[in-house]
């Protein structure tokens, strides 16, 4: 059995977490939704990975969640400014 320490267990939390309320929070917007979830799968499979490897995996972290921020930022403005939530 492998185990993750605790900075890295926090992490995959919050990344997850953060999906699971995109999820509650924001309309259904189909490929925004499917992004979403990969993005999230993603995070978790890193969360996983042999830690440091030259800082690539932290890296690799960070810019999935930027990408995680984007399209919950872009869910958000389409809701915010009426468009159409079943089409994206």
């Amino acid at each position: 059995m492998r185990f993750i320490d605790r900075g890295r267990l926090a992490v995959l939390a919050a990344f997850l977490g953060g999906g699971v309320l995109a999820g509650c929070t924001l309309h259904h917007q189909g490929h925004m939704n499917a992004a979403l979830a990969s993005l999230n799968e993603a995070a978790a499979e890193l969360g996983q990975a042999t830690p440091d490897q030259a800082g690539h995996i932290a890296a690799a972290l960070k810019y999935t969640q930027e990408a995680i921020d984007e399209v919950e930022a872009g869910m958000t403005y389409k809701i915010q400014t009426g468009g159409n939530a079943t089409s994206d």
